[in-house]
């Protein structure tokens, strides 16, 4: 029996996959959930998992054998999130990688985003490519899928533009709406996903998987809008900037912008197949787009997932740090508590006494903060520590704070995970939240300054 892990699962591409895979007798599937799920279909098992705790990760991938990686987050997965959605993305990846090596997966299948050539790219696009390099460089034999617009029901790209077709009888688009692009059927992209598990010849390689019509936007929009028994008449205004544009989409169709911004900012990216990249078996991708729209139209307009909605405060921040060169995430970590009293003037101290470190104002009595060092086993390249006390904290379930290597040991990330704040929702967003990303960024520039005096020795 092959184990097969779905991240993603709960997603519109992942609920059917299952379909496809449990067609299979020889499948075990595990799908992966930020909450609580049960399972009445055999082979199905489903396992609450926080893809930012590579404890989490770890728990449910022990067994499985092969994995299919459907993860693309732009929308808060916290109460506050502090960071860009291409951050949350890395160490989503990193931590899914990690555990990948330490259980010895035989295979992972990434679905991704067409890669222009040549390209300045959006950071939607950057952040699928920078998914895929880390999957790549973890040397776990992964089969990386790129597809465009994906023509599905309940696909949040697709949901956005039907329900422009159904809010706007008359739309003024900007230039982004003429960019060809490839879209393909749902059920093209799900045939691909379940045959590159029983073809060893494809896999470890790389694919773009695109529908047999190549079509703009506005092409798109007035194909579905006839589908849609809707007459729609669109005009071309192509000085709209593209900040413009991503706000009147959000507006009119009530999606949120952290979904909405990142999708429209790619769309001026043409979204085509490369030849060199072409899926071998093209009968896979023949679905039509008039059907594939027949398909997706069938069924009512349906709401777009709106992000985690968390039971109690929590907070979660990440920043992006240039990591000097001959150095390493336990150097950075300490750095940090090395640094930090410097930055305050000495209003705010550190001790370190074996596991435990402890940040407090001025006397050691008043304690800030109290981070303990994970039992797990830290590594060179990612420290982690718990948040157990200190009168700035509220109760506190996993909060921790991580330093981690990322990208070839180019950036380390520094994040805070779970936190729970001890002070009022409203001041703590207004004073001890933003205070923290200002010692975040300053920090940062002390890094940079390493990466800069080293630069000068050398010369």
């Amino acid at each position: 029996m092959r184990k097969i892990l779905i991240a993603g699962a709960s997603g519109f591409i992942g609920r059917a996959l299952i379909d496809e895979l449990l067609k299979s007798e020889d499948i075990e599937i595990v799908g992966l959930s930020r909450s609580v799920r049960s399972s009445e279909r055999e082979r199905l098992i489903w396992k609450k998992c926080d893809l930012f705790s590579l404890k989490d990760i770890s728990t449910a991938m022990e067994g499985c054998t092969e994995a299919y990686y459907l993860v693309h987050s732009m929308l808060p997965s916290a109460s506050l999130s502090q960071g860009t959605f291409y951050d949350f993305d890395l160490i989503m990846a990193d931590n899914f990688i990690r555990a990948a090596k330490k259980f010895k997966l035989n295979h992972i299948v990434y679905l991704g985003g067409m890669i222009p050539l040549g390209e300045e790219l959006s950071w939607h696009l950057r952040s699928r490519l920078e998914v895929e390099t880390t999957f790549r460089n973890s040397h776990v034999k992964t089969t990386v899928l790129r597809a465009g617009l994906i023509i599905g029901p309940q696909g949040s790209s697709f949901t956005i533009i039907q329900k422009l077709i159904e809010r706007l009888p008359v739309m003024i688009c900007p230039a982004w709406t003429k960019t060809l692009s490839q879209p393909v059927a749902l059920q093209d992209v799900i045939k691909v996903l379940g045959k590159v598990l029983y073809l060893p010849e494809v896999q470890g390689n790389t694919y773009d998987i695109g529908g047999p019509e190549v079509i703009t936007y506005q092409g798109l929009i007035l194909k579905a809008a006839t589908r849609i028994r809707k007459q729609r008449k669109i005009y071309s205004l192509n000085i709209i900037p593209l900040f413009i544009s991503r706000f009147w989409v959000s507006l009119v169709t009530g999606v949120p912008k952290n979904l909405v911004y990142p999708l429209v900012l790619s769309l001026k990216h043409k979204m085509l197949a490369q030849p060199e990249h072409l899926w071998p078996y093209q009968e896979d991708l023949s679905t039509s787009l008039d059907r594939a729209l027949e398909i997706a139209l069938s069924g009512e307009v349906k709401e777009v997932y709106s992000g985690y909605a968390p039971v109690q405060k929590d907070v979660r921040s990440i920043q992006r740090l240039v990591l000097p060169e001959g150095r390493n995430a336990d150097w950075v970590a300490h750095e940090y508590f090395r640094w930090l009293p410097t930055f305050f003037s000495t209003l705010i101290k550190v001790e370190i006494v074996g596991d435990r470190c402890t940040f407090y104002l001025l006397d050691p009595a008043l304690k800030l903060l109290i981070l303990e060092q994970s039992k797990e086993i830290n590594t060179s390249d990612r420290q982690l520590l718990y948040i157990v006390g200190g009168f700035l904290s509220g109760k506190q379930e996993r909060g921790r704070l991580e330093f981690r290597e990322v990208l070839d040991r180019r950036y380390v990330m520094a994040a805070i995970h779970e936190f729970r704040p001890a002070l009022p929702w409203f001041i703590y967003k207004w004073s001890q939240a933003l205070i923290h990303l200002m010692v975040m960024r300053a920090f940062g520039e002390h890094l940079k300054w390493h990466v800069i005096s080293a630069k000068k020795v050398l010369s």
